[in-house]
């Protein structure tokens, strides 16, 4: 558990104040794990068979505050009555801050059912701009294991691995299966990873095959619902046309491209969106069988500047927002504060995570996360 001085907790409390409104009075919202515990920037990753939700931290060491040298983040399971249970502690045992861990699928040889991520080699702001990794973690022993390299390639950002993101694992049965996908906006380069460890540039997102730099926000499976028919269960890279070293101004539409598996070209796919949307179980209430997703609001993470981002706190524009059956969207709740809120249920309830501001690369180091229930009144 995080230790900080009274002052500090009690400014975060009051910067981190609960205010979402729901806009239906049959749910209730409430605050399960508080700010000023031990989240920094907490991002639920899945639920896990036993309804146990599995949630990564960027943030976090051994000790209170922040030591450049050593590691940083940590991951946990949420059990049904709301404890968090350490899956791999805080520091991770040398690696550096968990981008969005992914779990091996079967299908991923001997390493079916672990946990894999890209991590700074270094840690702090400075790493960030450095090389990145991939690491295995058996969630038996939470202990990272330095699985791949991510090997500088190109011209952009002078070839570095830097600013990583964990991406996709092929699915089961297409001609990506056996493979694990994973992104570096630095140096605009997707990379692949097979099951030995051996990594290559797989794609990089500039001339000639695209007709100019862009950052690989996102590396994912196109899933087989509404807008994405057509291209469901492809891999998709979601790209932003700047590169990371650019004034890219704060907008963050995002290009996205399907792979072509046999060429390794990609071919722009209109006229859809990606969201991080869920479905609700029918055991939560009358939206059973409804589409949950994430609106952030004016919260930027990517363009806000250090001391813009640390100055005061976020706004409370983001929303969750509700897609009926019908596709018809309607917002749940509103008034909460955005930049990185990830959603998942459990036992009928929706748990919401709030990282709010950025631990590594936004050098901010107070333990401001916090997760919520949303679960019938």
């Amino acid at each position: 558990m995080s230790t900080i001085s009274a002052e500090d907790h009690e400014k975060l409390r009051a910067d981190c104040e609960l205010r979402a409104r729901l806009t239906n009075d049959a749910y209730r919202i409430r605050e399960i794990i508080p700010v000023g515990d031990r989240l920094y920037d907490p991002q639920i990753r899945w639920t896990d068979p036993d309804e146990s939700v599995v949630i990564s931290d960027i943030g976090g060491q051994a000790e209170p505050g922040f030591d450049p040298d050593a590691g940083h983040g940590a991951i946990f399971r949420l059990t049904e009555s709301y404890d968090l249970e350490v899956v791999s502690p805080p520091g991770m045992h040398g690696a550096a801050g968990p981008m969005r861990p992914n779990k091996a699928p079967a299908s991923f040889g001997e390493w079916g059912g672990h946990i894999f991520f890209v991590a700074q080699a270094a840690a702090g702001r400075a790493g960030a701009h450095k090389d990145h990794c991939v690491y295995r973690l058996d969630p038996a022993d939470g202990i990272p294991h330095r699985f791949a390299d991510m090997p500088p390639f190109g011209p952009i950002g002078d070839g570095v691995a830097g600013a990583g993101m964990t991406g996709a694992f092929g699915p089961e049965g297409s001609p990506h299966e056996g493979y694990f996908f994973v992104q570096s906006l630095l140096n605009c380069v997707v990379y692949r990873i097979d099951t030995a460890g051996n990594s290559e540039p797989y794609l990089t997102l500039a001339p000639p095959l695209v007709d100019r730099p862009m950052m690989p926000f996102l590396t994912f499976i196109a899933p087989d619902y509404a807008q994405w028919s057509a291209v469901s269960g492809d891999l998709i890279i979601a790209a932003r046309a700047t590169t990371y070293l650019e004034d890219g101004g704060t907008e963050t539409n995002l290009i996205y491209w399907r792979v072509d598996p046999e060429t390794r070209t990609v071919s722009e796919v209109t006229g859809v969106e990606w969201r991080a949307g869920i479905i609700a179980p029918d055991d939560f209430g009358p939206y059973g069988g409804h589409m949950f997703t994430v609106d952030e609001g004016s919260t930027n993470l990517l363009h806000t500047t250090i001391e813009e981002l640390n100055a005061s706190p976020l706004p409370y524009d983001g929303r969750i927002i509700r897609i009926a059956p019908d596709g018809s969207e309607h917002v749940f709740a509103d008034t909460l504060q955005g930049g990185c809120t990830t959603l998942a249920f459990s036992k009928g309830r929706l748990i919401v995570a709030s990282a709010r501001k950025s631990y590594s690369t936004g050098q901010y180091h107070l333990p401001d996360g916090s997760v919520y229930e949303i679960a019938l009144a």
